[in-house]
């Protein structure tokens, strides 16, 4: 691991190559500023991500001049990008993440940036995002980290040697943060909803957004539940503050604030994982009462799920929701859960439609959704025919669209 400037970082990456930037909430205040900087020397970067919880400022100069950015999960911050055309997006379901991008994947990384912690003892830790980074470490010809103190020691899979480190750039700056978006009436109303819905001795993996996080956050009133997910948030401090029993904690990812990360780094009950892990439906399934809770755009009288898109701007994208619904479905006593409000915001358009408009994506196919949740209701579609599926749908749409909606089934 040898110590540069974040300038001589950049200068460091050949043209042409396939670099991976860091997804979810790690945001590279130091290489990002000094790529913006630099972005000129390049004519024909690719840069790959996922979701990113930051501002994207890496986007602010030289996008479809001096790189292109390619995604495999989008974000709404994204959108005006994605309605003009300027990047890319490649649909990848998260647990094949590391299959398609690999040293024999149809892409293949020439660089990899990530952040980690100062090293002790010859590691770092890789802290609150693991789930790709070790099997992208493998994969890339050049590692660049940018070496944070606020980066925790987290357990589990989350150390490094700092032989595998080739270039190390210190930045002091605060860790990337996520803010669980506000809670309507509504959306506490189906949160109530969903955890009538979990056995207590449950293994629960839950998606991110309003409802997710205030699920996580009150799951200690169930007994003796555990959790296994792809990404976990501040709700987790809460579980294992408030559980009555010593919880079992898996996780890919995590994603709050400065708070938060201390806890992560202090608990050991917080065990980080890749996604060969987090996203393996086969051992998952073998879980009893395994619940995975999720929410969605849209879903159709069907009973299968959009959640990539509005009308035809990419604003998600695959995700991993499906490995959690397959496995759920397979677990003994398991039950998955698509949560959404009825509505968009204000209630000019309803979630639940009669049919997806031409050229929508599913994401979700029919014969896997199992269970839908409104604040109206659950519908149970799993074993139903056509029709009863669309009329318990129907059933927990909003009263304002009720009647159109069955009209159509």
């Amino acid at each position: 691991m040898r110590k540069v400037t974040a300038s001589e970082a950049i200068r460091a990456i050949p043209d042409g190559s396939a670099v991976i930037f860091p997804q979810g909430p790690v945001d590279l205040v130091e290489l990002y500023r000094a790529f913006g900087d630099e972005v000129e020397r390049f004519r024909d970067l690719t840069i790959y991500s996922g979701l990113s919880f930051g501002d994207y400022r890496f986007l602010d100069r030289g996008l479809g001049e001096h790189f292109r950015y390619v995604t495999w999960q989008a974000s709404p911050r994204l959108r005006p990008l994605v309605s003009a055309g300027k990047i890319g997006y490649v649909p990848i379901r998260f647990g094949d993440v590391h299959r398609v991008i690999s040293r024999t994947g149809p892409i293949r990384p020439d660089v990899l940036f990530v952040q980690v912690s100062p090293p002790r003892n010859g590691e770092v830790s890789l802290g609150i995002s693991v789930s790709l980074n070790q099997d992208f470490l493998r994969a890339a010809k050049l590692v660049i980290a940018e070496v944070n103190p606020h980066m925790p020691w987290t357990a589990g899979n989350s150390r490094v040697p700092v032989e595998r480190i080739d270039l190390a750039v210190e930045s002091d700056a605060p860790l990337g943060e996520y803010g669980t978006p506000p809670a309507s009436e509504r959306d506490r109303q189906i949160v109530d909803r969903v955890l009538d819905l979990v056995p207590d001795g449950a293994v629960v993996q839950l998606g991110v957004g309003s409802i997710p996080d205030r699920v996580l956050s009150r799951l200690a009133e169930k007994r003796g539940v555990n959790l296994f997910s792809g990404m976990l948030t501040r709700g987790l401090e809460s579980f294992v503050e408030s559980a009555k029993h010593t919880p079992k904690v898996t996780t890919g990812e995590l994603a709050g604030d400065a708070k938060f990360y201390e806890f992560c780094g202090r608990t050991r009950l917080v065990r980080m994982a890749t996604s060969r892990v987090t996203h393996d439906v086969a051992a998952l399934a073998r879980l009893a009462r395994f619940v995975s809770i999720n929410s969605t755009v849209e879903v159709d009288l069907q009973g299968q799920a959009n959640g990539e898109t509005i009308g035809e701007v990419q604003i998600s994208g695959v995700g991993g929701s499906l490995d959690y619904i397959e496995a759920a479905t397979q677990s003994r006593g398991g039950i998955s859960i698509l949560a959404l409000p009825s509505t968009t915001e204000g209630g000019k358009r309803s979630r639940i439609v009669a049919r997806f408009l031409p050229g929508t994506p599913v994401t979700t196919p029919r014969y896997a959704i199992d269970t839908v949740v409104t604040e109206y209701g659950v519908a149970r579609l799993r074993g139903k025919e056509l029709r009863a599926r669309a009329e318990a749908l129907v059933a927990i749409a909003h009263p304002d669209f009720r009647a159109a909606l069955a009209a159509r089934v």
